[in-house]
């Protein structure tokens, strides 16, 4: 879908990160922080589970953050594993559990799910959300299946954009503001244009992004066009963003409509890739030298959702219904150079162009109701909800190589095009869910829930799936759990509160684990489908203690988690002198660990923060769980005027030293320091500027390399040294 000229003259107009909402004071942040994805209903910060976390506007304004990584930048136990050679940010990290294994939404709405491609990088990632557009990010640590489904065996992440009535409300009625944002890591530009209006009955906002940047620059110094690179590859990328927003009604009953639009492109020279490879088979050795590697990401998704919503007095507290659509069409193109020697003679030459693709559609109706009562001496607040939702996958290739002499092929590393890796699924789930808040006269508070869902898997077979050759056909799946929690809190004098949890985590196999069928002999491997996988299950538990005094707040959580028939990737054996890998389910896998936050306030304008995140996992065979992060933390200290404000965090991290096998890479700890501020010269114009990583420190994010080979090129995945984000924002 292209833009309409008009509002591509206003899009392009501009090139950054989004508007601030009014500059909160730390000090009061939490208190006027609210969450509702923890239940599913609101509820300040400061009352929900240590285990639930939100990262405010202002924190992602002091991470000016312009992509999925910053805007888990300050928050401990969550990381977002990248790719800054080609690929970008894959999803998100909690607790040592990543993929889709973590629920992420945007406004309650699934976000498209991710896919590896069976390696370890995401072809397809999550970062497909505009930072500029969020109001918050909600976190739920640990699984959360009872309130949200299969979805969410290791986490839930919630993007929550504005509203119009973030912006203006009857005593201003019009709203009006851009801003404009600068990185240096990436020389990347970008401006978000946002217009809000309010009358008696209805409100409309409209909020515009344009990007445009290159790659993230590294500590690599190697500039060669060869596997012994460690810059990163040259890229130019460049995106835009559209949120529309509106609503009409009265104060008990509005109908509400949302349109969002993003779009990303990358344009990489993959120059790592570059120079020659060979691949041993018993007497025969396979040579590809490659002179040009060139690379055409994009994604785009679309949502649209429609919904009615009712805010009542009596019992009935809320009510809503929504219907929504959500499309993802991502290509992951190429174009590469190469010739070709078996045992030293060249068997051919060409140019190959590779069109591969992407897409998934959710059609969805979801609905939610709050309901409080009471019988006798207990305050019940009931959440319930169904959703019903039809997922479509598809993962399209086709290959064409130009041969020297001027002939065309359909038939690459003993693949014939076009092809697919696995068959176009139909899923269809059915859930419902209840929810009941149980508040005794003596402050304690039991919530029980429980969660019933159903879902099918169908796939499609066609051509394009048998030209890969399967060893078998995939067969229908389907399968269903009932999940329940329980969680208790109890008041433990004026100022301490404690927290227990239990849940029961379930996930089906998803769309590609069962049913993928792929072989690479350029590289010596296959992946054959398996019918048998069982869906995924696990038992969580947690305790919890959190204190708030009169200028402090503390909290602490403990966690334990065991997941049973988990599906990962397994090598299974040699066939043709190629390694054949199969997706299965391990037996066991566990994590466990403690988080504790602090903030304290000095004075008026003095502020101290801190937290800290530290976690165990293994497999089923008792090694280290790769995806398991070292103890890690963020310190901070802010100082805020009424028309000024400054303050510096320090992010670290301990070395990595439990790896699944001796010769993967083990992360250096760090200590990286940030430092920031922000002025008002007048009341409508807003100055920022953040220096990150102040003493050029070179470093990596475990997440990042997790469960990879020390090669030698590390340096190639390593973070950005020093580097500075500046903005500028005037509103009306």
């Amino acid at each position: 879908m292209k833009l309409k000229p008009a509002a591509c003259a206003v899009v392009m107009a501009f090139a950054a990160p989004a508007l601030y909402a009014e500059t909160v004071r730390p000090e009061t942040a939490e208190l006027e922080t609210v969450t509702v994805t923890a239940d599913r209903n609101a509820q300040k910060l400061d009352r929900a589970a240590p285990n639930v976390a939100v990262v405010s506007r202002q924190t992602l304004n002091q991470a000016a953050a312009a992509n999925l990584d910053d805007v888990f930048l300050y928050e401990p136990g969550v990381w977002v594993p990248s790719d800054n050679t080609r690929r970008g940010n894959a999803g998100v990290n909690i607790r040592g559990i990543d993929g889709n294994r973590i629920l992420m939404m945007v406004d309650g709405v699934r976000l498209p799910e991710a896919y590896a491609g069976g390696g370890n990088g995401a072809i397809s990632g999550r970062d497909l959300v505009e930072p500029d557009t969020l109001k918050q990010a909600d976190i739920v640590k640990g699984p959360y299946s009872a309130l949200y489904g299969s979805d969410a065996l290791g986490g839930v992440v919630n993007l929550a954009t504005y509203s119009p009535r973030d912006f203006v409300d009857a005593e201003k009625p019009a709203f009006f503001g851009l801003k404009y944002g600068y990185h240096s890591r990436g020389n990347s530009h970008g401006v978000t244009a946002t217009a809000a209006g309010h009358t008696e009955n209805a409100e409309g906002l409209l909020m515009l992004t344009r990007r445009q940047g290159h790659e993230t620059k590294n500590k690599g110094s190697v500039d060669t066009r060869d596997s012994s690179r460690t810059k990163n590859n040259p890229q130019d990328n460049s995106g835009y963003n559209i949120l529309a927003k509106g609503n009409i009604g009265n104060e008990n009953h509005r109908l509400e409509a949302v349109f969002e639009q993003f779009y990303r492109k990358n344009e990489t020279e993959l120059l790592n890739t570059l120079g020659s490879s060979s691949v041993v088979r018993g007497t025969t050795t396979v040579t590809t030298t490659q002179s040009l590697a060139e690379a055409y990401d994009s994604a785009r998704r679309q949502r649209f959702g429609l919904g009615y919503r009712y805010n009542g007095e009596g019992r009935l507290k809320e009510a809503e219904v929504m219907l929504y659509r959500q499309q993802l069409k991502a290509q992951d193109d190429a174009v590469n150079v190469s010739e070709t020697a078996i045992n030293g003679r060249p068997v051919g030459s060409g140019v190959r162009y590779s069109d591969y693709g992407f897409d998934q559609t959710a059609n969805g109706i979801s609905s939610r109701a709050v309901a409080e009562f009471d019988t006798g001496r207990l305050k019940h607040t009931v959440v319930a909800g169904t959703e019903f939702k039809h997922v479509d996958t598809e993962r399209s290739r086709d290959s064409t190589t130009v041969n020297s002499d001027g002939s065309t092929s359909k038939s690459y590393a003993g693949s014939l095009y076009p092809n697919k890796t696995f068959p176009d699924s139909k899923r269809r789930t059915f859930s419902v869910y209840a929810q009941d808040s149980i508040a005794f006269a003596n402050g304690v508070v039991l919530t029980p829930a429980l969660r019933y869902e159903y879902e099918k898997l169908k796939p499609q077979i066609d051509q394009a799936y048998l030209n890969a050759n399967p060893e078998s056909l995939p067969q229908n799946f389907s399968d269903s759990a009932l999940t329940p929690s329980l969680r208790l809190s109890w008041p433990m004098g004026d100022a301490f509160t404690g927290f227990a949890t239990y849940s029961q985590g379930f996930r089906t196999p998803p769309f590609d684990s069962a049913t993928m069928s792929f072989s690479n002999t350029q590289y010596g491997y296959q992946i054959v489908p398996n019918n048998n996988l069982k869906s995924e299950r696990s038992n969580s538990f947690e305790l919890g203690l959190k204190y708030k005094g009169e200028n402090s707040r503390v909290q602490v959580t403990a966690f334990y988690n065991r997941y049973r028939d988990f599906i990962n990737r397994q090598l299974i054996g040699t066939e043709n002198g190629l390694l054949v890998y199969q997706y299965g389910n391990l037996d066991k896998v566990k994590t466990y660990g403690v988080e504790a936050a602090a903030s304290h306030r000095l004075n008026d304008a003095w502020h101290l923060n801190g937290s800290i995140a530290w976690m165990r996992g293994e497999d089923g065979e008792g090694k280290p769980l790769d995806t398991a992060y070292p103890l890690n933390g963020v310190l901070g200290v802010d100082y805020v005027q009424e028309k000024w404000g400054a303050g510096t965090k320090l992010r670290w991290a301990a070395k990595q030293k439990r790896v699944s096998d001796e010769s993967f890479f083990k992360t250096p700890g760090y200590g990286v320091w940030d430092i920031g501020a922000w002025y008002k010269p007048v009341k409508n114009v807003e100055l920022g500027l953040n220096l990150y990583n102040l003493g050029n420190k070179k470093y990596w994010q475990h997440v990042d390399v997790a469960g990879m080979a020390d090669t030698g090129v590390m340096d190639l995945y390593s973070m950005s040294g020093r580097n500075v984000a500046a903005t500028v924002q005037v509103k009306f």
